[in-house]
């Protein structure tokens, strides 16, 4: 698994937003060179997945949820990256050619699952807020 563009922009986008002050896209972008329209769909998924709070109008902007000093690095590879698994053949109902969908899963599958458990278990280990702050 590696982080992709979107989740490194909106690793940027929380960032700009952990001193909890309202932010205006415009802002935020700027300051974390995120291009705007990739920004705004950006923090709308953000907003879905209790992250961030979008304020319209005049007077609106964008800041970080009550929920989001709980929320792990693990929570936000889920919301942006699902899947999140290290190999295809940890995907439930992926058949992999080396065996058909009745045979045991090989041993490189059985490896896989372990190490997938240790990756996971250290993504969730890691807590934005304080990855995040400064």
């Amino acid at each position: 698994m590696l982080i992709n563009r979107e989740t490194d922009y909106a690793l940027r986008a929380l960032r700009a937003l952990t001193d909890g002050k309202k932010k205006t896209l415009a802002s935020i972008c700027g300051v974390e060179g995120i291009p705007q329209q990739f920004g705004y769909k950006i923090l709308k998924k953000l907003a879905g997945a209790d992250y961030v709070t979008i304020r319209r109008g005049k007077e609106g902007g964008y800041t970080i949820t009550e929920a989001f000093p709980k929320k792990s690095l693990y929570d936000l590879l889920a919301v942006m990256e699902n899947p999140t698994d290290v190999s295809p053949c940890l995907v439930p109902d992926y058949i992999c050619e080396s065996h058909r969908a009745e045979e045991q899963p090989c041993k490189v599958n059985k490896i896989l699952k372990v190490m997938q458990q240790d990756v996971n278990d250290r993504l969730r280990s890691i807590n934005l807020m304080e990855l995040l702050s400064e």
